[in-house]
């Protein structure tokens, strides 16, 4: 335990001011203030019209992914203005009402038989700035009714046939009534013999008539059942591929919008991500503008998810009443797996490797809870101890961008702190600065995505989301309203996720998006209790 009193009171002696002399400064006879940066105001951008869906436009899903972005303000234009600008068909825009407006850009997206062909126009120079083609996954069309209408006419068809053989047995038996009718001489007993048969046959055959009857019934029966079924299993399946493919097309049109924000800011957008989350017990994942919410398939409750580089697959803590276990899902089959090298016990905060080859989470029972590691193929049975053995508990590992570091909580010297080392176990620092005296709790730590800082969470009373710069220490405050966990850094480095309580202890928590820059915070999830989320990498539409 001295060993990490001292690399506490190392971490903390590197920050502290230096105490050589200085040269005394002299006084000027005036001072001239130093110019400020002018604060970046994003370009007004104006989207054209571009289908007449309703709701969810294609239109409409771009200008709020360039809203939500925060690179881009997105400029509202009525219906006269915007066919005065363009109408489709038209081949040249006319910029002259847009002279009037804000509009830096313009963007023209124009269906195609693959796609949409974008182009986005310089308003002040009233030019062509870049173009291209986007490939869109085209939803098939609702087939239900067509199968529906199908199915009705081979019923009708059984149905006219059935009522065919059911009139051939009612004429029989008509006749058989009427043959029953007639009057027979019995005056030998020939003629008694005779009729005794002829009455044998009768009943003989109303018997068949009578079983012929009820099969051709109960066939009906079980045709109208056979088809209702039939239709109700194709319905089934034709709904979820066609919610696959909206889904999927959607997720083009935010690979769309990013592309655009690109061109525009040359920092491509985050629309084309997705969140995973805890709601209760339940993994979820949702669309980063907060469509598509979807359950996933878990073998137990599920906590802690995180994404694989790849964006293809979910690793994640999977609990009963025998303990956690880690676990992973591949979001193409939709099916969970437990990873063999996890036996029930304490297995939590699992994440991925950078190259997305290994499963690296704290492992622990009777002693501390340790960093290790398996393959993510699951093809390893037992864990191998990993970096950070402090012979205390180390949990919630995260990786540098360049996969060379990684930074994890630890409870040393007395509450939980950030450290970071190497991965080869050397150059263990103590990151977060602890003050004497001052109580201080960190845990959480996500490193950004552009390397420079981390993000954590901080008790002081109720939890906050912070980050710290790598190269100076300099810790920043994000948030102070309510109760706010959990960071979890967006592609662009600057929009985080965040687990956010606005009410009481107990009260029901979502996710929200925050904006580093600007403090800008927009709510995500809107019902349940949501917790624990997890940004995605860019993700591309299955084709």
């Amino acid at each position: 335990m001295n060993r990490f009193f001292l690399v506490g009171a190392l971490a903390f002696a590197t920050l502290a001011p230096s105490v050589n002399a200085q040269k005394t400064a002299q006084p000027r006879p005036t001072i001239r203030p130093k110019p400020q940066t002018p604060l970046d105001i994003p370009p007004a951008v104006a989207v054209l019209q571009i289908d007449t869906s309703a709701g969810d436009s294609t239109r409409t899903i771009i200008q709020r992914d360039f809203d939500y972005g925060d690179r881009i303000q997105p400029l509202m234009l009525d219906s006269i203005t915007l066919a005065d600008i363009w109408k489709p068909g038209d081949r040249s825009i006319n910029f002259a009402p847009l002279a009037q407006t804000r509009a830096t850009f313009v963007v023209r997206a124009r269906p195609t038989t693959a796609g949409l062909h974008v182009e986005v126009f310089d308003v002040p120079r009233g030019r062509l700035r870049q173009e291209d083609y986007f490939r869109l996954p085209k939803v098939p069309a609702r087939r239900s009714e067509a199968v529906r209408d199908s199915l009705a006419g081979v019923l009708a068809r059984r149905a006219r046939a059935t009522n065919d053989a059911l009139a051939a047995i009612a004429t029989t038996r008509d006749s058989l009534a009427a043959q029953a009718a007639k009057t027979v001489p019995l005056k030998t007993t020939r003629d008694r013999a005779n009729a005794r048969r002829a009455a044998a046959a009768r009943d003989s055959l109303s018997r068949e008539l009578e079983r012929r009857e009820s099969t051709l019934q109960a066939n009906a029966a079980q045709d109208t059942a056979r088809m209702d079924s039939v239709l109700t299993r194709f319905a089934a399946r034709d709904s979820v591929a066609r919610d696959s493919a909206a889904r999927e097309r959607r997720l083009g049109i935010h690979v769309v919008a990013d592309e655009i924000e690109r061109w525009i800011t040359g920092t491509r957008g985050i629309a084309a991500t997705r969140i995973a989350f805890i709601d209760g017990t339940k993994l979820k994942v949702i669309d980063s503008d907060g469509a598509n919410e979807r359950t996933l398939p878990t073998s137990g409750a599920a906590l802690s998810p995180a994404w694989s580089p790849t964006g293809r697959s979910i690793v994640y803590v999977d609990a009963d009443d025998r303990g956690t276990r880690i676990a992973q899902i591949d979001l193409r089959t939709m099916r969970p797996r437990l990873l063999q090298a996890s036996n029930r016990g304490l297995n939590i905060t699992p994440v991925y490797t950078r190259d997305g080859k290994n499963i690296v989470w704290a492992s622990g029972g009777d002693s501390p809870a340790e960093l290790v590691l398996a393959d993510a193929t699951g093809q390893d049975t037992v864990p191998t101890p990993y970096v950070g053995r402090l012979g205390a508990e180390t949990t919630s590992p995260s990786f540098s961008p360049d996969g060379k570091q990684i930074v994890f909580m630890s409870p040393v010297p007395l509450t939980p702190q950030l450290y970071i080392m190497n991965l080869d176990g050397t150059g263990l620092k103590l990151l977060t600065p602890m003050v004497p005296g001052k109580r201080s709790y960190r845990t959480g730590p996500e490193w950004s995505p552009r390397g420079d800082e981390i993000a954590f969470q901080q008790q002081n009373g109720d939890f906050q989301v912070w980050t710290i710069r790598i190269k100076d220490r300099f810790m920043k405050q994000l948030t102070n309203e309510g109760e706010n966990e959990d960071p979890s850094w967006a592609p662009d480095g600057r929009h985080m996720s965040i687990t956010r309580r606005l009410g009481a202890i107990g009260d029901p928590r979502s996710i929200w998006i925050l904006d580093k820059q600007t403090g800008r915070l927009r709510q995500l999830t809107l019902s349940g209790d949501a917790r624990l989320s997890d940004w995605s990498p860019p993700v591309r539409p299955a084709y």
